[in-house]
């Protein structure tokens, strides 16, 4: 497993892909799954992987069976997760969301939840994921993102009509966890 200090350099290299100092903190990973009925989730996606902190917590809640697919772009960081996951489908590119659903045979999915730093993204690369993470949940699905700013919350209100938002102090930094479901 790729430690902290490995994930300290990653962002020195490239702090827009990767977006956090360190990964996320196990109150961040408590806070973002808490809310989700595991046993009416039968497909998860996560986009944003890093070293795998939410990958574990997901892994171990989620029923057997169920489909779990990951997104991560950093190589050494998702072969590091192909080796811990053998039963998660690992992708690259979160841009590809619906392509790897499609070969997954699957048109909709219950649950994404996401780490990605939509803050670092331009307007245009934001406005895709947004729409193809709406895309591919199934009616009442959950997206659930964990954020450092409250840049997104208008995004948030005009897609999906209401949403929640939870403050995790413990977290470095402190983060915001939006809970949106799909009408």
């Amino acid at each position: 497993m790729l430690n902290t200090w490995t994930f300290m350099k990653r962002f020195a290299r490239s702090p827009a892909a990767i977006g956090s100092i360190v990964p996320s903190s196990r109150f961040l990973v408590t806070k973002m799954l808490e809310s989700v009925d595991w046993y009416q989730t039968n497909s998860i996606i996560e986009l944003g992987a890093g070293t795998g902190v939410i990958t574990e917590a997901i892994d171990a809640q989620r029923t057997v069976g169920s489909t779990f697919i990951s997104f991560e772009r950093d190589d050494d960081m998702r072969h590091a997760l192909n080796a811990r996951f053998p039963d998660i489908h690992t992708h690259h590119d979160a841009f590809l969301l619906h392509e790897v659903l499609a070969k997954q045979g699957l048109s909709s999915v219950d649950c994404i939840i996401s780490g990605l730093p939509f803050a670092n993204f331009d307007n245009s690369q934001r406005r895709t994921l947004f729409s193809d993470i709406h895309a591919a949940l199934r009616p009442g699905g959950v997206f659930i993102a964990f954020q450092y700013t409250r840049l997104l919350q208008p995004y948030f209100l005009s897609v999906y009509g209401r949403y929640e938002c939870k403050r995790v102090l413990i977290n470095i930094p402190p983060a915001l966890v939006y809970f949106c479901t799909k009408q």
